[in-house]
């Protein structure tokens, strides 16, 4: 606790934001310091240690920690990117196409105090609690209608080339307007043996009947800690479509708040989880059907590979008045080791009597018997290990929306493989 209260002093002396959002920083951190760090004796986070964040001393990242060689993406994914550089928005490495509006979230703020929360509650998550206080880079991004002819807009949280650990607490409020189609790229990578820790807090709000495909990867260093939240406010017919790759950092723990708040709300969202050695990965989903006619499917796949780890915790609210649902949720887990943990919990809390409500889970290894037929037809293990992965990994990369993204995803999850099948 002593580091945070070190560097947010830092934050409190920034001169140019106004006396009411410093009010609001010193608000959450006193909030934070009153509620502390998760403990194992809280239900939501009795599978997730964060001893290695509490115990480490980061500072906030500054612009003496920008390199001198301004990253240049050779990724392969050729779609207008918006960079941030070990914490730091660079707008003139950034690509906005057309209909596109972005303000720092200051601005916004001096122009509406509420676009900072945007609708979230927070509540009594210490890591959302903290964002607020010691947010240091934000974005409010304006989708309007004249985004359909464009292609999918990509937010790069680069981290690299560092000289000593360091944290960052970005917020991205993204605001959808009304019968509006658009694709966002949230994207979190890692190049560097440093240890540092992202705490990455996201916020959208839907257009009534707007349509919008979110995907959020997360491949940050090997040494990094990932821990972030997602807020979703869907209204009347709109519809979000999230797509959640995860295959990086040493700890990695996504909240996930969906509110449906208005009839023909819809939302689907879709993860595969890859972990190996000691990684962690956590993914805590609350789907809040709140109006009537609404509907929601969620599917979480892990694969788990050596002493990795992890966990899913899915649930479904259905509200007393909120009839004529249709909810699915879904976690298979496939385990490559002997020492992999899965610990799975999803979860149905129903109010209501006119619903149609379902949640399944299955933990298991590769079927012998698939293995033994592929190999029957001439496959070497290996070449049949890898098939059969492919195979149930590829339900969720085969329903990105986008074909470039979707090759990008592709990519990574046969370089993940490639390490894992032949290691």
């Amino acid at each position: 606790m002593k580091f945070l209260e070190k560097q947010f002093s830092t934050i409190a002396s920034d001169k140019y934001e106004p006396q009411s959002l410093k009010d609001l920083r010193s608000s959450a951190f006193n909030q934070f310091k009153e509620i502390g760090f998760p403990k194992k004796s809280w239900e939501a986070w009795r599978f997730t240690a964060v001893e290695n964040v509490e115990k480490n001393s980061f500072r906030l990242s500054n612009e003496a920690d920008l390199p001198e060689d301004l990253f240049k993406s050779e990724d392969g994914l050729s779609i207008p990117t918006l960079l941030f550089l070990n914490g730091h928005y660079q707008p003139d490495e950034s690509n906005i196409p057309a209909g596109i509006k972005v303000n720092t979230l200051v601005d916004s703020y001096n122009e509406d105090a509420k676009l900072f929360n945007n609708g979230y509650d927070a509540g009594t998550n210490p890591f959302v609690i903290l964002n607020t206080a010691m947010m240091n880079s934000g974005l409010h991004i304006r989708i309007s209608e004249n985004t359909e002819s464009h292609p999918p807009l990509r937010f790069l949280y680069l981290t690299t080339k560092l000289s000593e650990p360091i944290m960052n607490h970005p917020r991205l409020v993204v605001d959808v307007a009304d019968n509006t189609q658009a694709t966002i790229v949230e994207e979190y990578r890692g190049i560097s043996p440093i240890s540092y820790w992202n705490n990455a807090l996201t916020m959208i709000r839907a257009g009534n009947n707007s349509n919008l495909h979110h995907v959020r990867i997360q491949n940050e260093a090997p040494a990094a800690s990932h821990l972030s939240a997602t807020f979703y406010q869907i209204p009347t017919d709109g519809s979000i479509h999230g797509s959640y790759f995860s295959l990086g950092s040493a700890l990695h723990r996504h909240d996930v708040n969906v509110i449906l708040s208005g009839e023909g709300a819809d939302i689907t969202i879709n993860g595969l989880c890859l972990a190996k050695e000691s990684q962690h990965v956590d993914h805590n989903i609350i789907m809040d059907h709140s109006s009537e006619h609404v509907t929601s499917r969620m599917l979480f796949k892990y694969i788990l590979a050596d002493k990795s780890t992890g966990v899913f915790n899915g649930r479904a609210i259905v509200r007393q008045d909120a009839q004529k649902i249709d909810s699915n949720q879904t976690n298979n887990n496939l385990l490559l080791g002997k020492n992999a943990l899965m610990n799975s919990n999803p979860q149905l809390e129903i109010y209501a009597d006119d619903v149609r409500c379902t949640h399944g889970s299955t933990t298991g290894q590769i079927s012998e018997d698939a293995l033994f037929y592929l190999r029957s037809r001439g496959l070497d293990p290996v070449s049949a290990k890898a098939l059969l992965i492919n195979g149930f990994a590829n339900e969720v990369v085969d329903d990105i929306n986008n074909e470039e993204v979707r090759d990008y995803t592709r990519r990574l999850l046969e370089s993940w493989l490639s390490g894992v099948t032949y290691g």
